[in-house]
């Protein structure tokens, strides 16, 4: 389990971070993007190593793996 704080107030409980997310494409016979048809799955999702930053106040949270 991951527990991100804010570091400025506890009761900021929103966070911005990475998740990665495959999704299906559109394209032409060579290969090229015409258009975004929809999202796939999640591949990653957030994860200690990345930056986390409080959605409220704009500061970077303490994260930690429990």
């Amino acid at each position: 389990m991951i527990i991100a704080t804010c570091p400025n107030n506890h009761q900021h409980k929103k966070f911005i971070t990475v998740a990665h997310v495959t999704e299906d494409w559109i394209v032409d016979e060579y290969g090229n993007f015409i258009e975004r048809y929809g999202a796939r799955e999640t591949t990653h999702g957030p994860n200690v190593g990345n930056t986390w930053v409080c959605n409220t106040c704009g500061d970077i949270a303490i994260v930690v793996k429990v």
